[in-house]
């Protein structure tokens, strides 16, 4: 009996840099609310690699994210132990 081969399809090589869209949504925001808290201090800048196109570290997305995520059953302000 014929064992037939199985294929699957590789698995995506994770994005070694997010452009604007890609860093849109993975946070969950606009590229409006973006830039403006680009230039408020409180979002990571990209690296701009031509005139028109910046990049984001994803790891950097990632940390901000994190960052951002406040777990509903620890108050605001207290450091969660674990």
């Amino acid at each position: 009996m014929a064992h037939a081969a199985q294929h699957q399809a590789p698995a995506a090589a994770p994005k070694l840099l997010y452009r604007i869209a890609d860093v849109s949504h993975a946070v969950g925001l606009s590229r409006t609310e973006i830039y403006r808290r680009i230039k408020a201090g409180t979002f990571p800048k990209g690296t701009p690699i031509s005139p028109q196109v910046v990049v984001w570290n994803p790891d950097d997305v990632r940390r901000w994210a994190e960052k951002q995520f406040v777990p509903s059953d620890v108050p605001q302000g207290s450091k969660q132990t674990t």
